[in-house]
């Protein structure tokens, strides 16, 4: 079955980025990646029977507590070595004639007669210009969420950053460097810095691809009206809109946890904090210092 416009959901981790492919993997048409494809990803067969007993009333309740849709990095790793690790971002000049044949071909062996939009989410690295290479038609959703909550949220889960300079294979940039090192080595600076590391790579995908189209997503407005901004997505991809699904994302419990940052931080953190993403903040619409505005989300092309 010819693989026809995936839908990627990109996001540094812990942006929401789960929370709105949950959402959207309820769709009727949407086929997601589960832990059959990180186990077995070369039986891509194991995970298209699992999409066709999900339509199956009497299975569908089992197996969707049973299965949920994941990342799956070892699936992706299996088809590209290096794709979950990658010490920059993956860009379109990487993909090889063979990688772009064996992922397409393995994505269209995911799919079913009913559920032929494959939805993937990736963390970290944006590596959209890699996938635009493989899928020219792919829809890409791009989550974005207070760098004071992501920098939190992050060292309280798998924050790899006790390591170091995880995602610079050990040479960030001079500016960094420089700001770190001000900071006396700080975690919470370097957590800080990493958010803006990730908008860095976005904004250097923009300039090189402008071409690409990318539905720009904030957190906090999605929490504030789920089901407007999952409307607003659907479109994008170019999803129907059905009451079926309506009703599947209506029964999600979305609250905003940015507060959580205010009460998880000393008041010396709180203080490099602030100072390391200020510039950042004001210039993707957040506050400084004081509570989050309503920002504004739009579809636009990076």
């Amino acid at each position: 079955m010819p693989i026809e416009k995936p839908i990627f959901i990109t996001g540094l981790g812990r942006s929401g980025t789960t929370l709105i492919h949950t959402m959207l993997s309820t769709h009727p048409q949407v086929n997601w990646l589960s832990l059959l494809c990180g186990k077995f990803p070369g039986r891509p067969y194991l995970n298209r029977w699992l999409m066709s007993g999900i339509d199956v009333p009497i299975l569908n309740s089992y197996l969707r507590r049973r299965f949920v849709p994941l990342e799956n990095y070892a699936f992706w790793d299996f088809y590209f070595a290096g794709f979950s690790k990658p010490n920059r971002d993956l860009v379109a000049s990487d993909v090889s004639l063979r990688t772009k044949r064996a992922l397409r071909t393995v994505a269209s062996e995911l799919l079913t007669a009913k559920r032929r939009r494959l939805l993937v989410k990736i963390t970290g690295m944006p590596r959209i210009s890699f996938l635009h290479n493989i899928f020219p038609d792919a829809k890409f959703i791009h989550v974005i969420r207070d760098g004071r909550a992501v920098a939190d949220s992050r060292m309280n889960t798998f924050w790899k950053g006790w390591q170091g300079l995880n995602i610079w294979s050990g040479k960030m940039p001079a500016e960094y460097q420089e700001e770190w090192e001000r900071h006396h080595h700080s975690f919470i600076a370097l957590a800080g810095i990493e958010w803006k590391t990730h908008l860095d790579y976005l904004e250097e995908l923009k300039k090189d691809f402008p071409g690409i189209g990318i539905c720009q997503v904030r957190y906090e407005t999605f929490c504030t009206n789920p089901i407007a901004e999952l409307r607003r997505i659907a479109n994008h991809c170019e999803l129907p809109w059905s009451e079926q699904f309506e009703r599947a994302a209506q029964a999600f419990h979305v609250k905003n946890e940015n507060q959580k940052w205010k009460s998880d931080l000393t008041d010396q953190q709180f203080a490099i904090l602030e100072e390391v993403l200020e510039p950042y903040l004001v210039k993707y619409g957040y506050e400084s210092s004081q509570e989050l505005a309503a920002p504004r989300s739009q579809c636009a092309s990076a």
